[in-house]
């Protein structure tokens, strides 16, 4: 039986679902806002810089919180911090008094409420379903990210055109209203965490070099820092693409989703399948991303560009399919909060890579940048792959 028939579940998957819309709406958002207002690559790749630094900064301390304290509190609790955010920014923005550098504080804060999510929602993902259906569980999971990604771009887009900027930071904050509604029913799963003893902080510690011992981990983990920094790190820059295809708001919100799309539909194939050799997938689609996404860039015509970041999805969505699984099911049950708050770190470099491609994309213009730094990340991907082919061997 799948994970549809574990009580609960269907309401954690649904508030994925929202949950990830929000996330990259305010990703969208920002990114077209800043670009409209400055016209400079760099600033909006810091857009999501600071949607990602969370990862990188927070990613163990919110896995050590999550093997603490009880998951569904947790993620209560970031929803109700960010709906009022959400709601002050959408009064700013009708009222005229925006600025550009509002936005950085609000999508950092966004960020961290995805670090939580990320390492306290999951976490109570698994332990909901159990090790029999983490596999089903989590690339449904993967559907409701990717289509979170999608349906984010796409509503950010299509409000902006219709309604305007400000009305779509409120569409987000009734969002956050629904997360809560739809988490608030869902039951704390009882599950092995830490004893009290110690703080935060010595747990913390205590995971990461429980963690770093694990081969199979730190290969997990090795190739999640390469796609973050090279292959991810393009997504802010997607409306500058389409400033530069000569597009309105809504056709770039559009192309801004074809990722998601991607992933999506991917994900979906990986849910109607028991995957035999997941660490074998988790490899493969990392390299079919990186060829794909390079004919994203590399052909300046609309719909080209939109095929080809829709199959960059579908192959990038079985590296995100796995990564969890992977990393959960190679972890002690007490320690899957802080080894999701590890690849959560390794995911952190994304806004390194961001920061990087901006100054590039500013020297060199946005195609070029993307492309030089896919062909980088091919060859150090194969380089972790021959380091770590454990990876690519595990079930």
């Amino acid at each position: 039986m799948g994970a549809f028939a574990v009580p609960g579940f269907t309401r954690l998957w649904v508030m994925g679902w929202i949950w990830n819309s929000t996330r990259w709406m305010a990703t969208f958002l920002g990114s077209y806002i800043v670009n409209d207002l400055t016209g400079s690559p760099l600033l909006v790749q810091l857009i999501g810089a600071a949607m990602f630094a969370p990862m990188f900064f927070g990613g163990p301390f919110a896995g050590a919180v999550a093997d603490r304290f009880d998951r569904r509190r947790t993620v209560l609790r970031q929803l109700v911090v960010l709906l009022p955010l959400a709601s002050l920014l959408g009064l700013l923005t009708i009222s005229g008094r925006l600025d550009a550098w509002m936005l950085y504080p609000f999508v950092l804060a966004v960020g961290i409420g995805g670090v939580v999510d990320w390492t306290s929602r999951r976490a109570l993902l698994y332990d909901l379903v159990g090790d029999e259906r983490a596999s089903n569980a989590l690339a449904l999971e993967m559907v409701s990210m990717s289509g979170g990604t999608m349906l984010g771009a796409v509503l950010g887009g299509a409000v902006i055109r219709f309604l305007g900027e400000g009305q779509a930071f409120l569409v987000m904050a009734s969002m956050y209203g629904v997360c809560w509604l739809l988490m608030s029913g869902v039951p704390s799963v009882p599950s092995k965490r830490i004893a009290a003893e110690g703080s935060v902080i010595s747990d913390t510690i205590e995971g990461l070099r429980v963690i770093t011992r694990s081969q199979a981990l730190v290969g997990i983990f090795a190739v999640t820092m390469v796609m973050n920094f090279f292959y991810f790190s393009f997504m802010p820059l997607v409306p500058v693409f389409a400033d530069d295809l000569g597009v309105d708001a809504l056709l770039a919100g559009i192309l801004a989703s074809g990722n998601g799309l991607g992933m999506f539909l991917g994900s979906l194939l990986w849910a109607a399948f028991k995957i035999e050799r997941r660490g074998l997938l988790y490899v493969a689609g990392s390299f079919a991303g990186m060829v794909f996404l390079v004919c994203f860039a590399a052909i300046p015509w609309y719909p080209s560009a939109l095929l080809f970041v829709i199959l960059a999805g579908m192959a990038a969505s079985a590296f995100g399919t796995m990564q969890g699984v992977l990393t959960m099911a190679a972890s002690p049950p007490e320690m899957r909060g802080r080894a999701m708050g590890a690849l959560g770190m390794a995911i952190g470099t994304l806004p390194f890579g961001m920061v990087v491609l901006g100054l590039l994309a500013e020297s060199v213009g946005p195609a070029i940048a993307v492309v030089a730094s896919v062909a980088v990340g091919f060859v150090v991907l194969g380089a972790f792959v021959a380091r770590f082919p454990a990876v690519a061997r595990l079930r």
